[in-house]
């Protein structure tokens, strides 16, 4: 056996362990003793030559350098933990099962492992409302909105409301899960709409351009904000955010207490009998009149007033048709 086949097995042994093997600590091993980084790469080179997926350069600590660790079944089975598996179960059931494993570059045997696992776990679930029933051509259309996201390039989309279709060009920035549905965040041509959320389900077609788009800093900034599907987009945002201030009964603060029903909700007081003042911060009224109206009456609008006047004015509507 010569020196580099003893190396080169002792390398696929610690890969095979789940190691972490990396050059600076090598040229301080027996095997590697005052050899150059050069060899210690073609000894890596061998490995990769015959498995060219068996280990990645991994980000190294610091003062470490040329790092690298293989994926071995130990890792896989750590992956697939309690709370890795509830997610895919969700996921799993979002797509009714439709080619959800399709995207994972594994063979046929061990997409069924996972999907066994996955079907057992489902067993514990029950899902009431799903907000996005796929297809076959669902998963290619996505896999399309992916790529133009990815390349950032112009998108076509054929987008269907109220039975009839129009067609948008747009420059798509993310796929946004809110409020039990997905949509693309996209960025339009039009000057009259910069920003418009369009319903993933609503998108019948796509056609990707080869042109491609530079990606508008302060609309990904917003993006990361948003926090209902009703969020508007005016430049520079964070200069026209509004703050709503809303004053919750002590019968239902509990409620609030143990929950953000938006990401913005700050407790700004709880008073002495339990009540709550509350505020969010908003890019439109709009965006808390459900969670207003689902609450009535034990929440108040404090302020702005315009809003005060919005819901009652509903509230007579409603009452007095």
């Amino acid at each position: 056996m010569t020196n580099q086949t003893s190396r080169v097995l002792e390398l696929l042994k610690r890969f095979n362990n789940g190691q972490k093997v990396c050059i600076e600590t090598l040229q301080n091993d027996d095997l590697w003793l005052n050899k150059s980084e050069k060899t210690i790469r073609r000894d890596l080179d061998v490995i990769k030559e015959y498995f060219p997926e068996s280990f990645e350069l991994i980000r190294a600590s610091k003062g470490e350098k040329g790092c690298y660790k293989a994926i071995t079944t130990e890792v896989f089975n750590n992956f697939l933990n309690k709370e890795t598996l509830a997610l895919m179960v969700q996921t799993f059931d979002i797509s009714q099962k439709n080619n959800v494993l399709d995207s994972l570059n594994i063979n046929d045997v061990d997409k069924r492992i996972i999907e066994t696992k996955i079907k057992k776990s489902k067993e514990c679930y029950s899902f009431i409302s799903k907000p996005y029933e796929s297809t076959k051509s669902d998963i290619l259309l996505i896999k399309d909105i992916e790529k133009a996201i990815n390349q950032k390039r112009y998108l076509n989309l054929v987008y269907e409301v109220n039975q009839h279709c129009q067609i948008f060009t747009v420059k798509p920035y993310k796929i946004v899960f809110m409020n039990e549905n997905f949509y693309l965040a996209c960025e339009n041509t039009s000057d009259a709409f910069l920003f418009t959320n369009f319903r993933l389900s609503n998108i019948k077609e796509v056609e990707l351009h080869s042109k491609t788009f530079h990606l508008n800093y302060d609309i990904l900034e917003f993006i990361k904000q948003i926090q209902t599907p009703f969020s508007k987009y005016t430049p520079n945002f964070r200069m026209h955010l509004i703050e709503i201030i809303l004053e919750v009964s002590t019968e239902k603060a509990k409620f609030f207490k143990a929950k953000k029903y938006l990401p913005s909700q700050q407790i700004l007081e709880e008073k002495e009998d339990g009540t709550l003042i509350i505020s969010y911060t908003v890019t439109q009224e709009i965006e808390l009149e459900e969670l207003i109206k689902k609450w009535i009456p034990f929440l108040k609008v404090l302020s702005p007033l315009s809003l005060k006047e919005k819901i009652e004015n509903d509230l007579r509507n409603y009452l007095n048709p």
